[in-house]
């Protein structure tokens, strides 16, 4: 696996690519995690992580510039489904780069966000916890390139 960390910059290479966005404040290390749970499942591919620490967020033009030419992007904890889809509108418009989103459960807003994403965003998969969201970023990822979207 490569992992390419904000500020360095992202050359694809035509592997598989995956950018881990969401809820930095409040969530130290999830990226940590994600990447070790990514590791665990022989993900070959390459993840960009814009916020190495939960101090430093990497400047917009860096997740512009990077988060079109992706497989996927996985969204963990995101603060509402205006946030989902301002993600969508703002970064995936008019990409192949596909939205993986996952909401932490144990969390009290989360399972609220989770309730809106379900009653506001019909057709799209909310995975209940990080390694859920992790497996389905990896399925959306293993599948052939005609059935992603």
């Amino acid at each position: 696996m490569r992992l390419v960390e904000y500020p360095r910059q992202y050359t694809p290479d035509g592997g598989l690519s995956l950018y881990l966005a969401g809820a930095g404040a409040g969530r130290p290390g999830w990226q940590a995690d994600a990447v070790a749970l990514l590791n665990v499942a022989g993900f070959t591919g390459t993840v960009l992580n814009p916020q190495p620490d939960s101090e430093t967020e990497a400047p917009s033009g860096w997740q512009e510039h990077n988060l079109r030419r992706l497989g996927a992007v996985l969204l963990w904890c995101p603060h509402g489904a205006q946030h989902v889809r301002d993600v969508q509108q703002r970064f995936l418009h008019r990409s192949r780069t596909s939205l993986v989103v996952g909401c932490d459960l144990e969390d009290r807003l989360q399972r609220f966000v989770h309730a809106e994403l379900l009653g506001t965003t019909p057709g799209l998969a909310v995975a209940t916890d990080l390694a859920a969201t992790v497996r389905a970023a990896l399925d959306h990822l293993s599948a052939p390139a005609t059935s992603r979207h």
